[in-house]
């Protein structure tokens, strides 16, 4: 489930996630979230935009997750990357 605000809305799985996340901008990045996308979904597709100064970058991830339980294991990961900053 997601909360938003104090209504919880429930979602159905599998169903497709559109998620942002913010880093440091480091070259490894890219490819270690893609790696992570890619053994827990099979249609993954990750894109990134650099921030004006290029200090920062912001990859949007979209995919398909069987369970809340591969979302979660996904976006767990995703914030162990060094460089992490925020995710939404």
């Amino acid at each position: 489930m997601i909360e938003s605000g104090v209504t919880k809305k429930e979602i159905i799985y599998p169903a497709e996630i559109v998620f942002k996340a913010v880093f440091r901008n480091r070259p490894y990045i890219l490819d270690t979230i893609k790696n992570i996308v890619s053994e827990n979904t099979t249609d993954g597709k990750v894109t990134s935009r650099e921030s004006s100064g290029g200090k920062f970058i912001s990859y949007t991830i979209t995919a398909t997750f069987v369970s809340e339980d591969i979302l979660n294991a996904t976006c767990s990961s995703i914030v162990m990357i060094e460089g992490f900053m925020s995710m939404f």
